[in-house]
């Protein structure tokens, strides 16, 4: 075999190298991981830096709005693990305490802040009754 076909071939499994690397590059940076707040509690290393989906429900007392400012906060839950957001917009309307919902946004300072706010509905789930413990199954489930 000639000193040119050889170079040719190490060339081209070189060529498919790069463009493989950067497949993979590409696709980790576009991927948004759905995690319920326990969830993150146990790997927030895991996901630092990441943009991540938080789903869970909408803790009851917890909801601030600023209709002059637009911001909007309160605290998922998914009754393991809580954790305060921040969204700027208007929220949809069917949100409102005990609801499901997942916000797409990254964490700063111990405060999710997000960006895309969903509200999610099941015909199958119903919030727990006051102080009875939520099935994080079924509402992994429903959020999903």
């Amino acid at each position: 075999m000639s000193f040119r076909k050889v170079a040719y071939a190490l060339l081209g499994v070189a060529v498919l190298a790069v463009a493989g690397i950067m497949i993979v590059k590409a696709l980790n940076n576009s991927l948004v991981y759905f995690v319920l707040p326990n969830e993150y509690a146990k790997d927030p290393q895991g996901f630092a830096g990441r943009r991540i989906r938080l789903g869970g429900l909408v803790e009851p007392g917890t909801v601030h709005f600023n209709d002059k400012t637009l911001k909007l906060t309160f605290t998922i839950t998914d009754s393991i693990k809580s954790y305060p957001v921040s969204y700027q917009g208007a929220p949809p309307d069917l949100f409102k305490p005990d609801q499901g919902v997942v916000v797409e946004g990254t964490f700063h300072n111990g405060t999710f802040v997000g960006n895309q706010l969903l509200v999610k509905h099941s015909a199958d789930y119903k919030p727990p009754k006051p102080g009875q413990p939520i099935d994080v199954n079924m509402l992994k489930r429903t959020l999903q």
